[in-house]
């Protein structure tokens, strides 16, 4: 923490020197480590005095650097933290806004992350600097959503933390047409020199420092529109209003097709199973010779050349 604090007085002192103003963040342990010194509570009273922001950070028990403070019941949060057993209480919300309290009553602004704890999340400041992290620094608007009355407000900010970084916030700076440009740093030694890179950059584009905002200026001075984004519905629910929509819809039948009725004919063959023609033909006139029509050309109808043509066409004994 001592570490960190350095590097965060340097950070400030270059930040003043050009006018650029800071959304500080901070951890319910961070605030009571500044708090409980009055020297380094005195220096916060300066920095705010100067046009920086304090705002509080919280990091939920689905996250790896979790803070320790969580609404989650005992055994919700050892399920949660994958470990067996019923798990101890924590302290909650309460405890962690009344730490944050100790350096700025009433914070307007944060980055909470983690979303198995609903009950913390829905206690969040009202202006989200964490939101959007597709956006990638870029906010062309403000996006609106619900858990308090007024909505928490959400800003895209981006973590150029190294020098490949840097070059890409650059790059989403400039791509920037219209809107508001944010980006975090850590206040550690391994992400000062990225801030200072990232302030002479600042320092070219806006020497002083007249386009630099906190969170909460950039929302009260209405810089940017609102767009009021409706929660996705639970796959239940969708799949089910999915299925009435299909129902309220009524589809027109086909029409029916008449199937055509044929009308019976005798068989030439007789019934099913019966002799084929000729056998049957032979056994009925086995007794008749010379029977014209009688499909046999026999000994008499042979004797006798174009008797019967049909029975014995044009055979000759």
């Amino acid at each position: 923490m001592e570490e960190s604090y350095k590097a965060l007085q340097g950070m400030v002192k270059l930040a003043d020197a050009q006018k650029a103003r800071l959304t500080l963040l901070f951890s319910a342990q961070y605030a009571v480590y500044i708090a409980s010194d009055p020297a380094r509570l005195a220096e916060l009273e300066g920095w705010k005095k100067t046009g920086h922001e304090v705002g509080a950070y919280h990091q939920g028990p689905d996250t790896r650097a979790w803070d320790g403070y969580s609404d989650l019941s005992e055994k919700e949060l050892a399920r949660v933290r994958k470990k067996s057993g019923k798990g101890d209480a924590v302290p909650g919300h309460r405890e962690y806004f009344e730490a944050l309290g100790r350096l700025e009553p009433g914070i307007r602004s944060g980055c909470l992350t983690g979303g198995a704890d609903k009950k913390f999340m829905a206690a969040a400041p009202v202006h989200e600097i964490c939101g959007r992290p597709e956006e990638k620094g870029k906010n062309e608007f403000l996006s609106v959503s619900g858990g308090t009355e007024a909505g928490i407000k959400r800003l895209s900010s981006f973590n150029p933390g190294d020098k490949a970084g840097i070059s890409a916030a650059k790059k989403e700076y400039f791509e920037l047409q219209l809107g508001v440009y944010g980006v975090s740093f850590k206040s550690s030694p391994s992400e000062f020199g990225a801030f200072y890179s990232w302030l002479s950059f600042l320092r070219r584009e806006d020497p002083q420092g007249l386009r630099s905002r906190t969170v909460s200026a950039v929302v009260d001075g209405k810089l940017l529109a609102e767009k009021v984004l409706k929660p996705a519905p639970k796959a239940g629910k969708a799949e089910k209003a999915k299925n009435e929509e299909k129902q309220s819809v009524q589809q027109p039948e086909p029409p029916r097709q008449e199937v055509p009725r044929l009308k019976p004919l005798p068989s030439t063959y007789g019934k099913v199973g019966s002799l084929v023609p000729e056998r049957f033909l032979r056994r009925k006139n086995a007794e008749k010779q010379g029977y014209c029509g009688d499909a046999i050309c026999d000994a008499f109808e042979r004797a006798r050349t174009g008797l019967c043509p049909r029975d014995c066409g044009l055979y000759k004994d």
